[in-house]
């Protein structure tokens, strides 16, 4: 498939895709308004609703007040007239039919007026009426004793049941004029019509809302959550018990004093009821009850919209793109394409261009700002510099094939310097050493040498030049050659070897280079090693019976190379048959892992404790390497690695490892 098409079907995939992606997140941000915007509307006419249930519900008690305030003062308009009755010297016949008439007239079913006991003076009732309530104790009750002794000037009762004549009454007192003593009680009967003005109230209110919102159903609830009006577009039983949820939702709004709302049967893009509530209040202020209504909120009709248009939209919009894509991707796809055919020829021509190549190359870029004539220049420039860079990297490839040629050599020559045949110890023989030399780079400046002095000695030694590579290689070179000249030159002290050999290259050391080296010297008839330490790390004494032990030394100097007048002394290991000594370079102590963990001096000795005394040299060079790969692993090694294993028979070969 070409470029082109490529590009096609991915612009179109992109718009076919996008699109619909598109009207699917808008349809959901829609859907999401919406159930915000019925959220608040709801929770806004729940509050609306909540107030208007709150002054319903207050209006019998205003009128009770009312009614208590009227009493109140009827009560203290009789006591006045009686008051003057009684100063004109009225008759109490008189002043019963006159109290009697206003009973009447106004519908008030008792009048009483007492003196300071207590005691009915004057009433309203007939003669049968008022002998039932004197008879009931009315008067003498302990709530008018207040009034009866002045102390108090008006007051209202509860409701009061009379059994003797089953009657319900409430009673409005004042204290006679001049606090003279006595009180004026005038009765009403409870407003049988407040609850039913405030039930009837409530449900022409919650029917109206009914009618004039987008709601299904209203419930109002007082402090029991027992429904005083409920009113819905189906018929819903108001004495249903209300489910745990709704229980607990309603609870919350009454104890919290705050609307709230929550959704149910929720169905994406397509319909959910949303229940709010909101608390009503009482004459006293606090929460009495709530309101509830459930609004029903349906998508169907928008989605079907939004689907009608959406589609049409993405009809409209994927063949537009496509027509408005054809064009765009040709002024893409055919200078690639011009591009493509010259990188054909380019390789055709062994990277050789030629002028039709260079022109086109410059007509493909020509007048072009954009990615494609920037990537028509690169390939110009590339094209022209690519001969060149070709000729420059053979003769830097052979340049390099030369130097690697030069270091193998060098390293071969190195490797050829340090002793390679150690063989098999004989049957017999008084000793056994091998060695191991393994460098960082093609060359290293680590060195070991061992070689007889006479038939009774032998001389070896183990070195660190401070570098690494080719000037340590020399450097390393030199130091051990010196050593084989100073040795058999003079093997009377090996402290005074190690101050010649020091002297030597302190002066011919223009690099200020310096070596660590161990040199000993073992007497094969008596296992005793002479030996001098030039900074050289801490060796191990192999036990005849197992285990390894660090040897501290006493005596020694500085390393090589750095001071010329410092002065090297001697130092005595006294061998047993069958025991040896183990030194190395730092490479073997400091090898790191992938965790930057070194390999140091402790794991070294605890892999040399564990090697049984009947191995040879050279299975101890072999266990000691095969612990420092392992720990090791896949990390580059850093630095030199020098081992070098020597152990002493005896003086006839008594101490010889027993064969497997």
């Amino acid at each position: 498939m070409t470029l082109r098409r490529r590009l096609f079907l991915f612009v179109s995939t992109l718009i076919a895709i996008g699109l619909p992606s598109a009207g699917v997140v808008f349809a959901y941000v829609s859907w999401l308004s919406v159930l915000e915007r019925t959220e608040r509307d709801g929770i806004l006419i729940a509050q609306t609703l909540a107030q208007s249930v709150t002054f319903i519900q207050q209006v019998p008690t205003a009128l009770e007040q009312i009614i208590d305030q009227n009493v109140r003062t009827q009560a203290d308009i009789v006591a006045q007239l009686t008051h003057l009755a009684q100063r004109q010297k009225t008759s109490a016949l008189e002043i019963n039919r006159a109290l009697r008439t206003i009973a009447v007239r106004n519908g008030i079913p008792e009048v009483w007026v007492t003196d300071a006991s207590g005691k009915p003076l004057f009433w309203s009732l007939d003669d049968i009426d008022a002998s039932i309530a004197l008879d009931s104790g009315l008067t003498l009750q302990p709530k008018f004793k207040p009034l009866l002794q002045g102390q108090q000037y008006s007051l209202s009762t509860e409701l009061i049941y009379r059994a003797i004549d089953h009657s319900q009454l409430y009673y409005g007192a004042v204290t006679m004029p001049e606090r003279s003593g006595g009180m004026t009680l005038i009765a009403h009967r409870p407003n049988l019509a407040n609850s039913s003005i405030q039930n009837v109230g409530l449900k022409r209110m919650v029917d109206s809302v009914l009618s004039g919102a987008l709601i299904d159903a209203i419930w109002i609830f007082d402090e029991n959550l027992e429904a005083l009006a409920v009113s819905s577009v189906a018929s819903i039983d108001g004495t249903a018990t209300l489910s745990n949820e709704q229980r607990t939702f309603i609870e919350t709004v009454i104890s919290t004093s705050t609307p709230a709302s929550y959704f149910a049967d929720k169905v994406l893009f397509r319909h959910a009821f949303l229940y709010v509530a909101a608390p009503t209040f009482g004459a006293d202020g606090l929460p009495n009850g709530a309101a509830l209504m459930r609004l029903p909120v349906n998508m169907d009709a928008e989605l079907h919209s939004l689907l009608t248009i959406g589609g049409g939209v993405t009809v409209v919009m994927l063949l537009l793109g496509m027509a408005l894509a054809l064009p765009f991707l040709n002024r893409i796809v055919r200078p690639l394409a011009r591009l493509t055919v010259q990188t054909h020829r380019l390789v055709a021509h062994h990277f050789d261009p030629d002028q039709e190549m260079h022109a086109e190359l410059l007509k493909v870029s020509e007048n072009r700002k954009d990615e494609v004539g920037y990537l028509g220049n690169a390939l110009y420039s590339m094209v022209t510099t690519l001969k060149t860079h070709i000729a420059d990297l053979k003769a830097t490839t052979a340049a390099k094939e030369r130097i690697e040629g030069e270091m193998s050599a060098a390293r071969a020559i190195q490797m050829g310097m340090l002793p390679r045949n150690f063989g098999e110890p004989a049957p017999g023989a008084r000793f056994d050493l091998h060695a191991v030399l393994e460098p960082a780079k093609a060359v290293g400046g680590d060195l070991f040498d061992f070689f007889p002095l006479d038939e009774h000695r032998l001389f070896f030694l183990i070195g660190d030049v401070s570098d690494k590579g080719v000037a340590a290689a020399l450097f390393m070179a030199v130091t051990k050659t010196l050593f084989a000249v100073e040795a058999k030159r003079d093997s009377a002290s090996v402290g005074g070897i190690m101050e010649r050999v020091n002297h030597s290259l302190c002066e011919n050391n223009p690099e200020g280079m310096f070596v660590t080296v161990f040199a000993g010297i073992l007497d094969l008839r008596t296992g005793e090693i002479s030996f001098s330490d030039g900074g050289h790390e801490l060796p191990f004494l192999l036990r005849h019976d197992g285990g390894a032990a660090m040897i501290e030394k006493k005596k020694g100097g500085l390393v090589l190379g750095f001071v010329a007048e410092s002065v090297y002394r001697n130092d005595l290991i006294q061998l047993q048959p069958g025991e040896g000594l183990v030194i190395y370079t730092d490479g073997v102590t400091e090898a790191m892992n992938g965790e930057h963990e070194l390999f140091n001096a402790t794991r070294l000795g605890n892999s040399l404790a564990a090697i049984s005394p009947a191995c040879s040299a050279h299975m101890i060079i072999d266990s000691v390497m095969s612990a420092v790969r392992a720990f090791v692993g896949a990390h580059p090694q850093s630095d030199d690695i020098t081992l070098l294993a020597l152990r002493w028979h005896g003086p006839s070969g008594t101490g010889l490892p027993a064969a497997d």
